[in-house]
């Protein structure tokens, strides 16, 4: 049976750095699983990326026994989250989550009962773990991080009933859609002093619930200063971002 390594580093107070994926293809995400990284995560919120593709990016990563296969999915809906999770993925973010009420309902979805609602039957679930079926639901509950996703001011007023939820892994913060919603440019590192406000708002809070943080960054550079501040959960690059730059790279070089 595979375990899943970023579970046990976020229990262990350890940095998780993995790479954001939102090209819709299992051919690079079966290149870049073979890096030495924590984790792959599949946008599926942004990225058009359908539900094959989901399947056999997950696939493609889990086949390595490397980095863990995360989805971020579209929204936080029972549909999104099942049909991630019965491909293999182990963990899921889910967005715009703004009250105690969305986070639990989150949770239910992810968990097999006792401890939540989802239903069984997926015969892909386990081959990421290279367990059965029925090691899958015996064991699912213990091994998938649950990440909630903290990018609005709605939920700078709801923290501490948010991450009270038994059950969530994982806060992540979205810089960007954050910073819109303070009415900022959006900026995935914003300087800004509301901004900067509300991301200590959101450590704190986390602290008292001896939550791990997770945020989006631009670079391998912003990821490190981002560890540093206390977060565990980081990407420190996207596929589109690292092939658009270095294509710009190798062109200015060939001048």
């Amino acid at each position: 049976m595979r375990t899943n390594p970023v579970k046990r580093k976020l229990a262990n107070g350890e940095a998780c750095r993995g790479v954001w994926l939102g090209i819709p293809s299992p051919f690079s995400a079966r290149l870049l699983a073979r890096l030495p990284i924590d984790w792959l995560l599949i946008d599926a919120e942004h990225a058009p990326v359908d539900a094959p593709t989901l399947a056999q990016m997950v696939a493609a990563i889990a086949e390595t026994g490397g980095p863990a296969p995360f989805v971020r999915v579209a929204q936080a809906s029972v549909e999104n989250i099942k049909r991630a999770l019965d491909s293999g993925a182990y963990g899921v973010i889910a967005p715009m989550i703004n009250t105690r009420e969305e986070a639990e309902q989150v949770t239910a979805w992810s968990k097999f009962p006792p401890e939540g609602q989802r239903s069984f039957g997926s015969a892909y679930a386990g081959l990421s773990f290279d367990i059965s079926m029925g090691e899958y639901l015996r064991t699912a509950n213990e091994q998938v991080v649950l990440g909630i996703q903290i990018e609005s001011q709605a939920a700078l007023g709801n923290l501490d009933e948010i991450f009270s939820v038994e059950g969530i892994d994982l806060a992540f913060v979205g810089p960007i859609d954050l910073s819109i919603s303070l009415g900022l440019d959006p900026l995935p590192e914003n300087p800004h002093p509301v901004f900067q406000q509300a991301l200590t708002k959101i450590i704190d809070a986390a602290k008292r619930h001896h939550l791990p943080l997770g945020i989006y960054c631009s670079n391998g550079k912003a990821a490190a200063a981002r560890i540093a501040q206390g977060f565990q959960f980081v990407n420190i690059t996207s596929d589109v971002g690292s092939l658009s730059k270095n294509v710009l790279a190798e062109l200015e070089a060939s001048q």
